[in-house]
């Protein structure tokens, strides 16, 4: 039985997936290169003010309960910089080269030591050779000797660049990061408002653009959240349970060799698809009404973000279908205007329109009556982050967001009880080019014909539940 169980998880629905190989614990072996993280430093100093420091903090272990921690995860920022992912690490980027033990330099990582005990319960840690062998940093130091070096003298400096100082909870595994923030606290003669506004607008513009290296594990990101959604369509059946669709995507993203999900997975169906942030996915026995998933995996740090709607019977009622049209077209029309020079605001005023037209032709609102059933932007920047760093002026070429139009009728609405409890939302991943964009989620059926098509195939909880 066991054997059988591993054949269905692991061959039956991907036998045609290269399962990527183990990544050390500190640093990713197939993921952004060393010379990528060098040279996203390089820019930033180029885009630094004239004698100033940019400090830079990585995030604290976070606990989940008594003595057991969440997995961690490294600040985005940080890890963008650098390719570190260990706690109680700091980094330090000069405008301009400083001297330092005799040497001149333009940059500073601290670190962790090695330490063989911790190591054996935690995992492997770099430390200062493997710092600079694996990452490519020239100057190296323990966290414990931060701020102790006479020639980092902040005082010479005209601006001292940080932000977001991380909140840094109890315990033994935060307190070499505590003591380097509280060091630096110290020093900090910056004003935080200005300091922290130069700092944050220059990674919006770094960070918005992708580079190629970054659209190859984005997009990778995205194939992997795409076939998890494609995976879903066909468990998907009265009788299952929210979370067993939880299930089945998470495990597509793991046998795929994602790490995470980029966020907390929404799986709602009913009157639950009409929470915008439901994560709860505590309905056990599906029985009608759509299931909305908006559902991301976590690939070498970058996450993907796709949305899809579709009927737990495998067929949309006639009200169904009439809110799900609406909401394609507002997709459809607003990718249709996404190029250079567009915006945010633009393509999600075609939204509006298209969405607030539909409703009062279905009778649901007065024309020109504003409502509660379309409560969002139209989408925002994908990368590191799902929310990823990034402006809303005009697009530019390599800049990857979502388009995320919906319909969310609740039950006791304004309006005819018949809408009641259909919350529809259809989100793509869209890449601006030189010349237009690239729907990056496009293989992952959207239309209703393509939807109902999908749902008709055996999905993986059933071939499962035949096993037992």
């Amino acid at each position: 039985m066991k054997r059988k169980l591993v054949y269905l998880f692991t061959i039956i629905l991907f036998s045609s997936t290269a399962f990527s190989p183990s990544f050390a614990q500190s640093w990713f072996d197939d993921g952004l290169s060393p010379e990528f993280h060098q040279g996203r430093r390089d820019l930033l100093r180029e885009k630094m003010p004239e004698n100033a420091v940019a400090v830079f903090f990585n995030n604290p272990v976070k606990n989940r309960s008594n003595d057991t921690d969440f997995e961690y995860r490294p600040n985005s920022d940080f890890y963008y910089l650098t390719g570190f992912r260990e706690p109680n690490s700091a980094l330090i980027v000069f405008k301009t080269p400083q001297m330092i033990d005799g040497q001149e330099v333009n940059e500073v990582i601290f670190v962790q030591k090695r330490d063989p005990r911790t190591e054996q319960w935690e995992g492997e840690r770099l430390g200062i050779e493997g710092v600079k062998e694996k990452l490519g940093f020239k100057s190296v130091f323990l966290n414990a000797d931060f701020l102790k070096n006479p020639a980092i003298d902040f005082s010479a400096f005209t601006q001292i660049l940080s932000f977001n100082l991380p909140e840094i909870e109890g315990g033994r595994h935060n307190a070499e990061l505590r003591a380097m923030t509280e060091a630096f606290k110290a020093v900090n003669t910056s004003p935080a408002r200005p300091a922290d506004q130069v700092l944050s607008q220059i990674m919006n513009q770094m960070r918005a653009v992708k580079t190629a290296e970054e659209l190859v594990i984005l997009k990778k990101a995205i194939e992997i959240t795409g076939h998890g959604h494609v995976e879903s369509f066909k468990s998907i059946k009265p009788g299952v349970s929210e979370r067993a669709i939880q299930g089945v995507h998470e495990f597509v993203h793991k046998a795929m060799g994602a790490e995470y999900v980029g966020y907390g997975s929404i799986a709602g169906a009913g009157n639950n698809s009409t929470i915008l942030h439901y994560v709860y996915n505590s309905v056990r026995d599906l029985k009608e009404g759509v299931m909305l998933m908006d559902i991301g995996a976590e690939y070498r740090g970058y996450s993907g973000d796709i949305t899809r709607t579709v009927p737990v019977k495998g067929k949309f009622s006639s009200e169904e279908k009439a809110i799900y049209e609406i909401v394609l077209k507002a997709l459809e029309e607003s990718t249709k205007a996404s190029k250079p020079g567009s915006s945010f605001q633009e393509i999600g005023a075609i939204s509006k329109e298209i969405i607030d037209r539909g409703l009062a032709d279905l009778g649901i609102i007065k024309a020109g009556a504003r409502h509660p059933y379309f409560p969002h932007g139209i989408g925002h920047h994908l990368g590191l982050d799902v929310h990823d760093r990034g402006g809303y002026g005009a697009f530019e070429p390599g800049m990857v967001f979502t388009i995320e139009p919906g319909i969310y009728i609740p039950n006791g609405a304004d309006c005819d009880p018949k809408w009641w409890g259909i919350g529809i939302r259809i989100e793509d991943n869209i890449l601006i080019t030189e010349n237009g964009h690239e729907n990056l989620s496009e293989f992952v059926p959207r239309t209703i014909a393509d939807i109902e098509k999908t749902m008709k195939e055996e999905g993986i909880l059933q071939k499962l539940m035949k096993s037992m």
